[in-house]
């Protein structure tokens, strides 16, 4: 199983290829995803996920991760909103 089939989490980091990832799966109609992130990622992972009408957030989750320096780890859980769901 190559990289591209892989139906696990998704791991955040600064060079924002996750973002084609989650597109990849919202277009196979992959149904909740993983999204795991750390240090400043954390926010553009929010920010980008803030300005997306269609994904809605299912569940948040933060922790301390075992390494201090790592910081608190972040873990969200998305999938995609119907097109009656309304905003909230």
């Amino acid at each position: 199983m190559d990289k591209s089939e892989r139906k696990g989490p998704i791991f955040c980091d600064l060079d924002g290829k996750w973002k084609e990832e989650i597109e990849r799966r919202l277009k196979t109609g992959e149904n909740p995803i993983s999204l795991l992130a750390l240090g400043k990622v954390k926010y553009k992972l929010l920010n980008y996920l803030n300005k997306r009408s269609d994904i809605k957030i299912i569940r948040v989750e933060t922790r301390y991760m075992k390494k201090n320096e790592k910081g608190l780890g972040l873990k969200v859980i998305v999938g995609i909103r119907n097109k009656n769901e309304t905003l909230s």
